[in-house]
C-alpha cells in the first residue's frame, strides 16, 4: 500500500511534533536540574534565609527544591527579590562612617 503525498506530509509532521514535544520536555527536565543543583550548592544558611524570608520554616531549607510547589517557589522567588532590594539600601547605607584612630599620626 502507497501513501500519498498528504499522507507522508502528515506523517512527517507527526514525527515533527514528536520530537519537539520530546525535545521540550528534556529542556524542562535539564533546567529543573540545573535549578536543583545550584539550590543544592547553596550553603544552609543562605537557604534559611530564602524559605524564612518567605515565612516558611526554616526546616524546609534542608529540602530538596522538587519537595517545594510551584506556590512556595513563588512565594519564596518574591520575598528574596524584595530581599534583594532591602540589602541594597542596607549596602548603601553601611557605605561611609568614620573609622577611628586610622588616620591618627604617630609620632
Amino acid at each position: 500500500m502507497k501513501t500519498t503525498a498528504d499522507e507522508q506530509d502528515a506523517i512527517s509532521h507527526a514525527n515533527a511534533n514528536a520530537a519537539i514535544d520530546t525535545a521540550l520536555a528534556l529542556l524542562k527536565t535539564d533546567r529543573e536540574a540545573v535549578r536543583a543543583a545550584h539550590w543544592n550548592r547553596l550553603s544552609i544558611a543562605v537557604r534559611r534565609i530564602a524559605v524564612m524570608s518567605a515565612n516558611l520554616p526554616k526546616e524546609r531549607a534542608d529540602d530538596t527544591l522538587n519537595k517545594f510547589t510551584a506556590l512556595e517557589r513563588g512565594k519564596i522567588n518574591v520575598a528574596m527579590r524584595r530581599l534583594m532590594n532591602e540589602m541594597e539600601v542596607i549596602s548603601k547605607c553601611m557605605q561611609g562612617g568614620s573609622l577611628p584612630g586610622v588616620c591618627e599620626v604617630h609620632h
